[in-house]
């Protein structure tokens, strides 16, 4: 049942939660189920991760299973403060 007030175009919402598990299911069964950067075989916290930053390209070419330390260095690792003091940049 949906909540009083919320208007929906057509139907129910698409369920963000069960189209993410369906493409961690997919990407298990096709690349295996191990981070695809570090080797991390711990598949209940894999993560999948848009190679082009794009979350609505869900491609198999443009996802990748990765952990969630590779995950978090391929998107914050170059904005990240202690880098740019190490490389002298602030």
């Amino acid at each position: 049942m949906h909540r009083a007030g919320i208007k929906y175009k057509l139907g129910s919402p698409r369920s963000k939660v069960s189209t993410y598990i369906a493409l961690k299911k997919k990407l298990i069964e096709t690349k295996g189920n191990k981070c695809e950067k570090c080797g991390y075989t711990k598949v209940e916290i894999l993560q999948v991760h848009h190679k082009d930053r794009d979350r609505s390209n869900n491609n198999l070419e443009n996802l990748e299973l990765i952990c969630p330390n590779c995950h978090y260095e391929e998107h914050y690792l170059q904005r990240s403060l202690f880098r740019q003091v190490q490389v002298g940049q602030i």
